[in-house]
């Protein structure tokens, strides 16, 4: 896979990783950098910077920014930050002191500074959310934790989250989350991708059937196995609702690609799935069951049944979370996330 390569709108840094080519009109195949242009003015400050995040009624917290430049023309920036905050920027628009990150596949998380000498002052924007920093320079950058790459599809972007050490191969996993949970779903790919993992982050769509969804994951599973870094023996796919039984049902086609593991999350159990999901205990196919909500247990024992009780699976509840398995009252992780999940993908 190439370097990650930026394009400069003037001064503006984007990721456009790797380009597919088309199949069945989904997903484009060629491999090839965007076309880079001169910049003219000064570039970002390449550095280590520390200082805090303060947002209005909250405790004031520590903040990192690290600026790279790993190769001519390619410049990365990562903003660390407690809790679900943290990204590696996917555009980073510099222009007179003026410096601008947004978080890939979340538009509305902007990191927004003005350089002073050696300080950066601004603030960190989520939706209607505002929190101020101050951060100063304290040496050079640190290792990058992992790359964020877009890859271009006929409906939407999808973003490719590869850990920068690829020397130990780790899971990898499609990410289907459904129109509920599309929103956060890059907080669960940045924090899988800081446990090594890769994730392929696939955008929601209007239908979930098992005929939609076949050539998408076909596509996805090929590209992970094609990533760097990736165990193609341990490559699963984590889907969401609707998506979940539908991919749940495509894995039992003879069409099917070859996988390890699923994690169908709020996967609604019923007469229908009942003999799909035991068809998949058959097949001996890893799955894990995640509910957030109030209603997670009943839903996880119906799930739990159908897999054939505790020796068919794993089914984890999290009522206090939401159905995103984040917390209504803030957005941080519900109890013992992400760290079950984590355990559970490197476990297996």
């Amino acid at each position: 896979m190439p370097a990650p390569t930026h394009l400069l709108i003037p001064y503006s840094f984007r990721r456009k990783g790797i380009l597919l080519g088309a199949l069945l009109g989904i997903l484009l195949t060629a491999c090839q950098p965007r076309h880079e242009q001169a910049a003219e003015a000064a570039t970002p400050p390449v550095g280590h910077y520390e200082g805090s995040l303060n947002a209005a009624g909250q405790p004031e917290v520590r903040a990192t920014l690290d600026i790279r430049h790993p190769s001519p023309g390619h410049y990365e920036a990562e903003f660390t930050a407690p809790g679900t905050l943290s990204f590696v920027a996917d555009t980073i628009v510099f222009s007179n002191n003026q410096l601008r990150l947004i978080r890939p596949a979340r538009p509305g998380q902007t990191l927004a500074l003005t350089l002073e000498g050696d300080f950066w002052r601004g603030a960190l924007t989520l939706d209607s959310t505002r929190a101020t920093t101050i951060l100063v320079k304290r040496g050079v950058p640190t290792p990058s934790t992992y790359r964020a790459e877009e890859v271009p599809q006929a409906t939407g972007s999808a973003w490719l989250f590869t850990p920068a050490d690829t020397g130990t191969p780790g899971a990898a996993l499609a990410l289907l989350p459904d129109a509920e949970t599309a929103p956060t779903a890059a907080i669960w790919a940045d924090a899988l991708a800081r446990e090594g993992l890769i994730v392929l982050l696939l955008p929601p769509t209007d239908s979930a059937t098992a005929a939609a969804e076949t050539p998408r994951l076909l596509a996805a599973v090929r590209l992970l196995r094609g990533t760097a870094g990736a165990d193609t023996a341990n490559v699963g796919v984590w889907a969401t609702g609707a998506r979940a039984a539908a991919v749940a049902q495509l894995l039992t086609t003879a069409e099917a690609p070859r996988v390890a593991f699923l994690m169908a999350h709020n996967m609604a159990v019923g007469p229908a799935s009942n003999a799909v999901l035991r068809e998949l205990r058959r097949r001996k196919l890893a799955v894990l069951g995640l509910y957030g909500g109030t209603t997670a247990s009943q839903r996880a024992t119906a799930l739990r049944n159908a897999l054939g009780g505790r020796r068919g699976g794993t089914v984890l509840t999290f009522r206090t979370a939401g159905p995103d398995l984040l917390r209504p009252d803030g957005g941080a992780f519900g109890p013992g996330l992400p760290g079950a999940v984590v355990e559970w993908l490197q476990g297996k």
